[in-house]
């Protein structure tokens, strides 16, 4: 206060002055106060008005601010800068914005000072087209010459992802600032713009910036977030031949980047540097750490950082990185485990925790856990989200749990996330899968914003179910919507084409790959040309596919050539896939099963047997028949030749009557179908255990009458259960129980 001023406040009341000037005074002495200036007649003053608008700024009374505000007859820039200041410092951008507005409506011309909070509301609120006019008032008024304010515009720029204009305001600095700068070369480096961002960083001393800390984190981070994950590195290695130590940010962005990379002895070399920093018990340095080991691969370090590493130390995120890296190495079973300790010891867990625990059981054929989780996490009052239901909803399809699936679709539509592209994917995958196509149709017609991920679900949803004149369609509608077909849209058609035996259209679709759209033909497009050669009977064709191949053919590839010489008992090129399948997948049984079955189908029984002893020696053996069915909200899973069921014996008379009753109906087992070299009473006894007839018998035992009874099998349906359950829903007196069975089984 200055000296003239002081007779005018002679007169007042002398508790006033310390309530208006004071950073302390209570929201009671400023309601006194103005009480006192309106009983007084002072509420004219400028002066007066401006300091009571920041007392009840400070309060956070911004109604009363703004009313004391809007009763000055003649406000001052003071008078607007003061609320406009109070509002940002809260976050109310967009009554900041309101206050400037009236500001210029009075004739008030803002300053240098007032700007950049202007500029700073606009940056948080986006509302680039107001800082836009705001960019122009400066230009207009003469403030491309002050720093601040041209500092503030890049911010705005940049906040708007709009960097080439932050860049040219930026050059028309007249002296750089380091936060600045660090801002715009993050910026650059987050979109991968490496030689800008490098342009930037050399040039900030000739700015007279000397680079700090927040300065190599941006370029560090930034890098590693656009991909450029070796750029991060030597920008680390940069940052330490320079003398600058890091921090916990660029240790953990460092990290993070190594291990997308997958290169462990890079990532040993910084875990030394973090154990001689003493950064071993940071929260975010151990929670890169798990993850570094996780993305290469490294379960037994990465176990050994979790054992020496304390629980009390470790936050939430370095939980969740250690969950994701177990059940991205396929050590669910371990995930699982250690997840279950920390729910015990009350250790905290988020959405992300459980989300990462069911994305693991789901990817991992733990689809029953995945639900049992899904169930457990709303138990424990912790609400799912977009990414959630697109991670469960996969376990949903494997096993048909279509009651499961339709109660995480209710709960997309109650929360409103239905919309989102990934959940509406997944719906789509989920219902096609469980046998309900044209509820998958449903969804996909919901989506508002579509991307190749729906187009390419709804296309793989027809090709499964032999829809392959629909899933043409979609593919053509696709572009005509104007999305461009990726390689898995390509996969998805020429499937649809194998399964609807459309030879001619596969090749079509198969060489307009590259003439039309440049997409090189991948592995999984010529599995899919072979298995569509070969279903078709055109199997040397298919053999000299591969043998033209411009790369070695993977395992799919031979996979689909043996499926093919199984379906028409082909042995000579049968013999050759399976050859080249035990060198690259000397593992798999299921390539003996196929071989064998191949020689059973030609009664080479000594061959059929050697087969088996190769199998033997080598310690493997032929996966079990198994299917599960859903009743009254739960999953049943039943497997061949399992007798662990309670109501076994029921399933086993069930099925013996059934059988009693076709063969009346003029039903004979087709027991060549049997490749094994036993009798025929002894055939008919092996195809009545069958895991999906063993699901329909458990499934008539336990569901009220007319009850449709959906079933997934893991393995192909044998063909007696083809020509079987058509008869098990004739129409005779003596099956009145299985009318209106809807007998649904997908193939995997």
């Amino acid at each position: 206060m200055t000296s003239q001023a002081l007779p005018f406040f002679e007169n007042l009341n002398p508790s006033i002055l310390p309530c208006l000037y004071s950073a302390v005074a209570s929201l009671s002495q400023t309601r006194q106060a103005h009480a006192y200036i309106l009983k007084t007649g002072l509420l004219t003053s400028t002066l007066f008005s401006t300091k009571l608008v920041s007392q009840y700024a400070n309060h956070r009374c911004f109604n009363q601010a703004d009313l004391v505000l809007r009763s000055i007859s003649d406000p001052s820039i003071s008078s607007f800068s003061t609320l406009i200041y109070a509002l940002n410092k809260y976050n109310l951008f967009t009554q900041s914005l309101s206050v400037f507005s009236r500001m210029l409506s009075h004739g008030v011309l803002p300053d240098s000072h007032v700007l950049p909070n202007v500029v700073k509301a606009c940056g948080k609120l986006s509302a680039l087209k107001f800082g836009r006019g705001i960019h122009g008032f400066v230009c207009k008024f003469g403030f491309d010459s002050d720093s601040v304010v041209q500092a503030s515009l890049v911010h705005l720029y940049l906040k708007s992802d709009r960097i080439r204009d932050a860049r040219n305001v930026f050059e028309r600095l007249p002296e750089g600032d380091v936060v600045t700068c660090g801002a715009l070369l993050s910026a650059y480096a987050r979109k991968g713009c490496v030689n800008e961002a490098k342009e930037i960083f050399s040039g900030m001393q000739r700015l007279g910036v000397e680079p700090n800390l927040v300065s190599w984190n941006g370029m560090i981070t930034g890098f590693n977030q656009s991909g450029n994950h070796i750029k991060a590195v030597v920008m680390f290695q940069g940052m330490h031949s320079k003398g600058f130590q890091p921090d916990h940010i660029t240790i953990s962005s460092v990290l993070s980047a190594v291990g997308d990379m997958e290169r462990l002895t890079i990532g040993i070399q910084v875990l030394c540097y973090v154990i001689k920093l003493g950064f071993l018990h940071c929260k975010f340095v151990i929670s890169a750490l798990m993850d570094m080991f996780g993305k290469c691969a490294c379960a037994e370090e990465l176990m050994k950082a979790f054992e020496e590493t304390d629980e009390e130390v470790m936050d939430v995120g370095a939980r969740n990185a250690l969950i994701t890296a177990l059940s991205r190495n396929g050590l669910v079973d371990v995930a699982l485990e250690i997840f279950e300790r920390f729910r015990v010891r009350g250790r905290e867990l988020n959405v992300v925790s459980w989300t990462s625990m069911i994305a693991g059981c789901s990817q991992n054929g733990k689809d029953i856990e995945a639900l049992e989780l899904f169930r457990e996490m709303q138990s424990a009052g912790v609400k799912p989200n977009s990414v959630t239901i697109p991670c469960l909803l996969p376990a949903c399809g494997n096993i048909a749990a279509l009651i499961h699936g339709k109660a995480a679709h209710g709960f997309a539509l109650r929360t409103g996330i239905v919309t989102d592209v990934h959940v509406g994917s997944a719906l789509v995958d989920m219902y096609s899968k469980c046998g309900r196509i044209h509820l998958s149709r449903l969804c996909f017609d919901s989506i508002p914003n579509k991307n190749s991920v729906c187009w390419n679900a709804i296309m793989g949803g027809y090709a499964m179910h032999g829809k392959a004149k629909e899933a043409i369609d979609i593919f053509h509608l696709m572009q005509r919507k104007g999305h461009k077909p990726d390689f898995i849209s390509y996969s998805c058609v020429l499937s649809a084409c194998s399964q609807g035996g459309l030879t001619e259209q596969g090749w079509h679709f198969f060489n307009s790959m590259y003439e039309d759209h440049g997409i090189e033909a991948k592995m999984e497009h010529y599995s899919c040309m072979v298995n569509l050669l070969g279903r078709s009977g055109k199997i040397e064709e298919a053999y000299a596919m591969i043998k033209q191949m411009p790369f070695e053919p993977h395992a799919c590839v031979w996979g689909a050539l043996l499926s093919s010489c199984r379906l028409h008992n082909n042995i000579s090129l049968g013999e050759i896939a399976a050859r080249n399948l035990f060198e690259l997948e000397p593992n798999n049984p299921g390539n003996y099963i196929l071989l064998s079955n191949i020689y059973a189908s030609k009664a080479m029984w000594d061959e059929v047997d050697a087969v088996r002893d190769a199998m033997r020696s080598r310690g493997m053996k032929k996966n079990p028949g198994c299917s599960w069915i859903e009743i009254k909200n739960q999953v049943h899973m039943l497997l061949a030749g399992d007798k662990s069921n309670p109501q076994m014996t029921e399933i086993i008379e069930k099925l013996h009557k059934l059988s009693l009753e076709m063969k009346k109906a003029g039903y004979l087992p087709d027991t060549n179908l049997v490749l094994q070299d036993v009798d025929e009473q002894d055939k008919e006894q092996i195809l009545c255990g069958h895991s999906e007839k063993l699901a329909v018998a458990f499934g008539l035992l336990n569901t009220p009458l007319g009850s449709p009874l959906q079933i997934i099998k893991n393995l192909r349906i044998c063909g007696t259960g083809q020509q079987a359950f058509p008869l098990v829903s004739a129409s005779k007196p003596s099956f009145m129980e299985l009318l209106a069975m809807e007998y649904e089984l997908r193939t995997l």
